[in-house]
């Protein structure tokens, strides 16, 4: 008797596991055919958005990407990155192999033809500088090398001497150079000119990478170079758009000054002494040099700049203002039908018109 029931039981349970594997296998089953539907109906199914950060061009640059294909997405924003590295190989003046490190190299002793890239980014710079009447000036180079503002700040050093920066001064100036748009060569007039490009050549990667994106079918996006940045298309409804909103940094704090809202296809380039700098004896030396005088721009600490349709002149323009100064640069660039918001040195805060209407919760006045 106790042998048959636990015949019974062991039979029981052999019929409940049995049970159970059915319901188990038609249940994946069920799962399976209801995600491939999702597949079918969705070939590229992901997770938005897709995001990367990359260290190129000398700053930390993410690239943010909405889009279902996933595979899709993720090749575009690759195959962005893939160009932003092949630009910082023609622009990073500090690789000897670069074609602009070449350039610095020979151009004194000769007309040295460019590469399509490396022209434009050259001639833009020569355009607004005779626009912006010398504010901006891409031979800043010996200035920014004298100053060395990383290094002087890690080594405790003080700032250079006047007749220092006199003499490197006497090498600044795009009157010396040469170009000749005909053939794309690039001549210095005088020993000791150095080209820097540094101020607009990440806006110009900007929109290569952004061309690129798009080209991909990436409709949708945020592309942020830290100084440089451009929203592409409108911002998805399921992720609070359609408007992007941009935070602008208070130059003084630790959080916001404002929020900025704005729609596809915008540039923001920002431009402020708290980036990069060193402090000696109370005095803060920053990075944005004034190409007319030798030192860093006074009288600013930062300024935002709205609009436009191109990357690199966004770029320039915002280091152009700053170094302009209050209210010059303001009124200068609101003639160019851009926005911008910029901090004087008292903590101040000024803006157009137009930038208004794209601000949120702005602080009127920040910390000196």
């Amino acid at each position: 008797m106790e042998g048959r029931e636990d015949l019974e039981r062991e039979t029981l349970g052999r019929r409940n596991r049995r049970d159970t594997l059915i319901v188990t296998v038609v249940f994946l089953a069920l799962v399976g055919t209801a995600f491939l539907g999702v597949k079918l109906i969705n070939p590229g199914y992901s997770r938005e958005p897709y995001q990367r950060t990359m260290f190129v061009l000398e700053d930390y640059v993410t690239i943010t990407a909405y889009g279902k294909d996933q595979a899709r997405v993720e090749g575009a924003v690759d195959e962005a990155f893939r160009e932003l590295q092949r630009l910082d190989n023609v622009f990073d003046r500090y690789d000897p192999e670069s074609e602009l490190s070449r350039l610095n190299d020979a151009a004194a002793r000769e007309a040295v033809p460019v590469s399509e890239d490396l022209w434009k980014v050259i001639a833009t710079g020569v355009e607004i500088y005779r626009e912006s009447e010398g504010a901006f000036d891409i031979t800043v180079g010996p200035l920014v090398d004298l100053w060395d503002v990383l290094g002087r700040g890690a080594r405790g050093e003080p700032p250079p001497g006047d007749a220092e920066v006199a003499a490197a001064l006497k090498l600044v100036g795009s009157d010396k150079l040469e170009l000749d748009e005909a053939a794309h060569t690039v001549r210095f007039l005088q020993p000791g000119v150095v080209i820097d490009v540094g101020g607009l050549a990440k806006g110009y990667a900007l929109d290569r990478a952004a061309e690129i994106l798009q080209s991909r079918g990436v409709r949708s996006g945020y592309i942020s170079m830290i100084s440089t940045d451009l929203t592409l298309g409108e911002k998805p409804g399921s992720a609070g758009g359609p408007l992007w909103r941009i935070g602008i940094l208070d130059p003084r704090g630790e959080d916001y000054l404002a929020t900025l809202l704005l729609p596809g296809e915008t540039y923001v380039s920002t431009s402020g002494d708290y980036q990069r700098f060193f402090e000696y004896q109370g005095v803060r030396y920053h990075h944005i040099l004034d190409p007319r005088t030798g030192y860093p721009a006074r009288g600013v600490v930062s300024v935002t700049v709205v609009g436009g349709d191109d990357g690199a002149r966004s770029d320039a323009f915002s280091t152009a203002v700053f170094v302009m100064g209050y209210p010059q640069g303001l009124e200068w660039v609101k003639s160019r039908g851009l926005e911008c918001l910029l901090v004087d040195a008292s903590g101040e805060v000024h803006y157009t018109e137009g930038m208004r209407a794209l601000l949120e919760g702005i602080k009127e006045t920040t910390t000196p």
